[in-house]
């Protein structure tokens, strides 16, 4: 019996009920502001991919592909999707679809080790996604790393 009651010692001292809070003491504390959001995703961006080399600049109510075989290939943009910090735009010219994704980063390049802001994907005539990375339109490429 003296085992039994050694043992059930250490849980006494679990099912304690809550203290009472003391409205004085809470009135002078510190509010805690609300969390910070992640930051906002750009509207013009450029997503930067490798094997295959594409680059889709959306920017100016059209998306810009250049890549292998392709130079300056326009698409209009149809619509924009947004929901879980990405956005996916969406977008067509007379021969076919592109779909441009952007999520927050950070993001290296595979190939030269260069830091991104943002990844991001491409998917171009149903074909993909290739992903890459992703930075504002605004924004120079960054540097390769120099490991």
């Amino acid at each position: 019996m003296t085992t039994l009651l050694i043992a059930a010692l250490p849980l006494a001292g679990c099912d304690r009920a809550p203290s009472a809070v003391d409205p004085a003491a809470t009135a002078d504390a510190p509010v805690q502001a609300p969390a910070a959001s992640a930051p906002a995703l750009p509207a013009e961006f450029v997503v930067s991919t490798n094997e295959p080399f594409w680059q889709a600049r959306v920017e100016g109510g059209e998306v810009v592909l250049d890549g292998p075989d392709v130079d300056g290939r326009r698409f209009s943009i149809d619509r924009q999707d947004e929901g879980d910090g990405v956005r996916v735009v969406h977008a067509r010219d007379g021969a076919g679809t592109i779909s441009v994704t952007l999520r927050p980063g950070p993001c290296q390049d595979s190939m030269s080790g260069a830091e991104f802001p943002h990844a991001g994907e491409v998917t171009i005539d149903g074909v993909g996604p290739a992903p890459g990375c992703a930075r504002p339109a605004g924004t120079p490429p960054p540097r390769p790393s120099e490991e």
